[in-house]
């Protein structure tokens, strides 16, 4: 009988007598092993130059980063190329933006334009094809996005406040104005040649000062020196004495209004008289000046001053003519008030006169004084 086949029967495997503190060991001793100084200098190189790379790497991607930026505060101006014509904002120089972009190229930005002490700001062009002197109304987005200073840093403008921008578009015109004496000189008399000069400027401008003038533009023909405040005749301009110089009034005080300068230098006929002397009246009586039988019937009650007594006028002129209102035994200056049937009842405020000698004036502050007074009904008929 045939012997049958023998299946071999794998025995149990032998078991490890390795522990994981062997691992542990083995693995110490392989990075012990890698300790060398060309493995150590090796991965030192190649530390030096991927930490400052993954850091470069880190910066770029951050400053990078789009971010939305709201409510930024930018100065601008507007600018016009067209010389024929003057451009006037009517409100605020400072927009306030809303950008997006990224946010290395947003700080730069805003830095150029609002950063130091002289921000270079926006420079907004206005259209040439605007309306001459008439106020317009232009919208701010379409202008503020067209700027390079955005478009080239890949920057957008979402939103401008104000949204849009109101101007006055005037045509530089040149007027005539008067050569006058400043009101200063009050014992000057002086004739000019020539006797006006031209102004340049906004149309508007010097509508509005030709109005606040009284319907005359005039610049003020000035002068200093010592010489000239003694009294005498003086022809300018002359060796030895200042040159006639051209002010601006009060009224034309606007740098864009200039003085065209004349060819030739301004010629002035001067007569100086003798400076005006200052007196101060402490006690001015107050007149009543009324229509014939109106104080017959009413009488002048005072509310303010409380009799009809104004303290401390000043008033001025000529030394002789002020030295002669000093004297104790001549007459004083008096005030004077006008009283109408108008005036019957209620309570009233008006100016009062002055009756002064010829080429005493008042001052300014004491000009235009008011009293306040009623005219009441006699109770008792005034005594014949």
């Amino acid at each position: 009988m045939a012997d049958s086949p023998q299946t071999s029967v794998p025995g149990p495997r032998p078991t490890s007598t390795r522990s994981w503190r062997d691992d542990v060991y083995a693995e110490w001793n392989r990075f012990r092993a890698s300790l060398t100084r060309e493995n150590l200098i090796a991965k030192a190189k190649t530390l030096a130059w991927v930490a400052p790379l993954t850091l470069l790497i880190w910066i770029y991607a951050e400053r990078e980063q789009v971010a939305i930026y709201n409510d930024e505060p930018v100065p601008f101006e507007l600018v016009s190329g067209n010389d024929g014509r003057f451009i006037t904002l009517k409100q605020d120089t400072n927009l306030i933006l809303k950008l997006t972009g990224p946010r290395a190229a947003v700080a730069n930005v805003l830095n150029d334009l609002r950063g130091g002490r002289n921000p270079r700001g926006l420079q907004l062009e206005v259209p040439s094809t605007l309306e001459l002197n008439r106020e317009t109304s232009l919208p701010a987005l379409p202008m503020v996005r067209s700027q390079r200073a955005f478009i080239d840093r890949g920057i957008t403008v979402l939103s401008v406040q104000p949204a849009n921008l109101t101007l006055q578009v005037d045509e530089k015109v040149e007027r005539d104005a008067n050569i006058v004496l400043p009101p200063a000189r009050k014992n000057v008399d002086a004739s000019f040649v020539p006797s006006t000069v031209k102004l340049r400027g906004p149309l508007s401008a010097l509508q509005r000062a030709e109005q606040a003038l009284g319907g005359q533009l005039a610049v003020h023909g000035d002068f200093s020196g010592d010489l000239l405040r003694q009294p005498g005749h003086y022809d300018l301009p002359k060796p030895g004495l200042p040159d006639v110089v051209l002010r601006k009034p009060t009224e034309l005080q606007d740098e864009r209004i200039e003085i065209v300068a004349p060819p030739e230098k301004i010629r002035a006929s001067v007569d100086v008289r003798q400076a005006d002397k200052t007196h101060l009246v402490r006690s001015m009586p107050i007149t009543i000046d009324a229509t014939d039988g109106l104080l017959e019937k009413y009488k002048v009650e005072w509310v303010r001053p409380t009799a009809p007594v104004l303290q401390n006028v000043t008033i001025s002129g000529p030394p002789d003519v002020i030295d002669t209102i000093e004297r104790p035994d001549l007459p004083k200056p008096k005030a004077r008030l006008v009283v109408t049937p108008q005036d019957v009842g209620d309570r009233r405020s008006k100016i009062v006169l002055y009756d002064l000698p010829d080429k005493v004036k008042v001052g300014d502050e004491d000009r235009n004084r008011t009293v306040e007074f009623r005219l009441v009904p006699w109770t008792t008929p005034p005594s014949q």
